[in-house]
This record gives C-alpha cells, structure tokens and sequence, in this order.
C-alpha cells in the first residue's frame, strides 16, 4: 500500500517515493509535503483516478462553444463558405447529444463514487442543468439536420440556443470545481 503525501501549500498528493526536491505542481520545497490519508477507498479510487467524467465533459462542453461561434460566423461569411459551415454545424450538434449522455453518464458514475448518492444539493443542480443542456443539445440537433438552418428565424433561433448550451456547459463546470474543492479540498 502506497503513502501518500500531500502538499501543505497546493494540496497536491503524491506517492511518498514520487518527491522529489520540490512538489511538481506548485514547486514548493518538498519539505512542505505531510503526511495524507485519501478520503476514498482504493476500490473507488481506482475508478476515479481513471479521470472519466472529467474528460468527458470537456467534449460537450466544447462542442457547444465550437457551435456559438460558428453559428456566429455563419452571420458574416460569404455565401460561398455557407454549405461548408452548414455541414460543420450539422456534423457537430448531431454529434453533441451523444456526448452528453456520456458525460453525463460519467457525472453520475463518479458523483456516486465520490459522494456516495446523487442527490446532495449541487449534484441536483448539475443534474437539472444536464438535463436542460441535453433537451438543447436535442433541439439544436434537430434544427440543424431537419431545417434550413441558415435562413434567417431558424439562424437566429439555432444562435441563441447555442448561447444557452454554452453557459449550461460552463455553469455545470464552475458547479463542478466546487464539488472538487468540496471533496478534496487545497
């Protein structure tokens, strides 16, 4: 069995045998590492230090971003350029439902692990916005395969759903770093 150590300054946690002269993550003397005991059983953590969620929420979330800003641009290229944005749209929001449901399978997997349920408060809330998020990603898929996305009512209305995909997608990533610095805090 390891023993871990854990930065006083950064809160960083390493095995004992991996310091080295300083910590690698704030660079701080390594006399500053103490000793620390992980609040996660090694069968959970095993599982979360494969990172999953973490990882797979990075892809909705630029995926969304990617959309705003072409969906924006979309108001200001040239005819010309319109069919090949058009099918970077279609491909990217039919694309973005399926990795929601990753990343939000992920969330639960790994709110469960580290939390124990699903249901304390902020897991709630980042539930509530997955949700919202998904039914967006869903709406916005179905505009930009089944509709003239690029005519004017469907453009702007495909515009502004791509704003409220990208704020869920940073509310729930703020959400996140509190549940972090809730469970391992430093």
């Amino acid at each position: 069995m390891a023993n871990f150590m854990r930065c006083k300054a950064c809160g960083f946690v390493t095995d004992q045998g991996k310091i080295k002269d300083v910590c690698p993550a704030c660079g701080v003397p390594a006399k500053m590492f103490e000793p620390y005991t992980h609040p996660v059983s090694l069968n959970r953590r095993k599982i979360l230090d494969l990172h999953t969620h973490p990882v797979m929420v990075h892809f909705p979330q630029a995926f969304a971003l990617t959309l705003f800003l072409l969906s924006f641009f979309a108001f200001f290229v040239p005819q010309a350029l319109l069919e090949t944005l058009s099918s970077t749209i279609k491909v990217l929001s039919a694309l973005l439902p399926f990795f929601l449901v990753a990343a939000i399978a992920t969330g639960l997997m790994d709110g469960k692990l580290r939390f124990r349920k699903v249901t304390t408060p902020l897991l709630k809330n980042k539930i509530i916005l997955s949700l919202v998020f998904f039914i967006t990603a869903i709406v916005l898929a179905a505009l930009a395969l089944f509709a003239q996305l690029l005519t004017f009512p469907i453009h702007l209305l495909y515009f502004l759903l791509t704003i409220i995909a990208s704020l869920c997608g940073a509310l729930l990533g703020l959400i996140g770093g509190k549940l972090l610095d809730a469970k391992f805090p430093g």
